[in-house]
């Protein structure tokens, strides 16, 4: 574990070298958008109880097609000067499962709050778009890691408004899939739910929706919508089959200022 964060550590520091050399070079073209919002998502996953969350928004792309983004609880940074290719690094976090509505999952082991790092590359061509992410916990929450396939459409509707599509699949390893859906003798003591054994696999599939509607020079308005499906061992855990949901929504809107 310490090895892999190690190489995590090592490899990220890199790319940030990279990152700030390539920038540093056409910091002068950025476009700059800052933004924040609220939305509402499941408080673990599988749960059918939510809770609101906050949705920073920042985005800084650079005339060389290099950017970095952040969305709600993901960020990337594309190191690839290409207008079609995209490569680089990416984040999400995910909060620690503890102090939730359900009672039974309320007694089960807290899992800490995790960081997930790696990479991803894809590309963007007229309007289409796919990539491959690849991310490992850096923060000892769940240690696991996560393997995810987007594909998306972006339609323009006019100047001012544009939809865009997107269509996700997630693989996880072991570490991953017992942290968040296993349950071993002392959590079913606990709290009253069926041992289960959580393996490898993909858990789940999805749809996003994202809608930018920009009226104004400096202002607009953002609106997100996402629907997600568990699989495998993932929907036949307790923890979501007797006490949650295997459909998961998350919606969210929030304002932004480009500069």
């Amino acid at each position: 574990m310490k090895d892999r964060k190690s190489q995590m550590i090592l490899v990220v520091g890199a790319a940030i070298v990279c990152l700030m050399t390539g920038l540093a070079s056409a910091a002068h073209a950025a476009d700059v958008s800052l933004g924040a919002g609220v939305g509402l998502a499941p408080d673990y996953e599988g749960s059918e109880d939510y809770q609101a969350v906050p949705i920073p928004y920042v985005s800084v792309a650079w005339s060389n097609h290099m950017a970095i983004s952040l969305l709600g609880n993901k960020a990337k940074v594309n190191l690839i000067p290409s207008p079609i290719w995209k490569g680089g690094l990416i984040g999400e976090y995910i909060a620690k499962r503890d102090d939730v509505d359900n009672n039974r999952v309320d007694r089960l082991e807290d899992v800490d709050a995790s960081v997930m790092l790696g990479g991803f590359f894809g590309f963007e061509y007229e309007n289409w778009s796919a990539s491959i992410e690849a991310m490992a916990d850096a923060a000892d929450g769940n240690d696991g890691s996560i393997i995810r396939l987007n594909g998306g459409y972006r339609i323009p509707i006019d100047q001012t408004l544009s939809l865009s599509l997107g269509a996700f699949t997630t693989w996880a390893d072991d570490d991953y899939m017992q942290a968040y859906f296993e349950i071993d003798a002392a959590d079913s003591a606990r709290s009253g739910l069926d041992t289960f054994d959580a393996d490898a696999g993909f858990k789940d599939v999805g749809l996003n929706l994202m809608a930018s509607y920009k009226p104004w020079e400096h202002w607009g308005l953002m609106g997100l919508a996402s629907y997600k499906r568990l699989l495998n061992d993932a929907e036949d855990s307790p923890v979501v089959d007797d006490e949650g949901d295997a459909n998961q929504y998350t919606a969210g809107i929030l304002v932004f200022y480009k500069f």
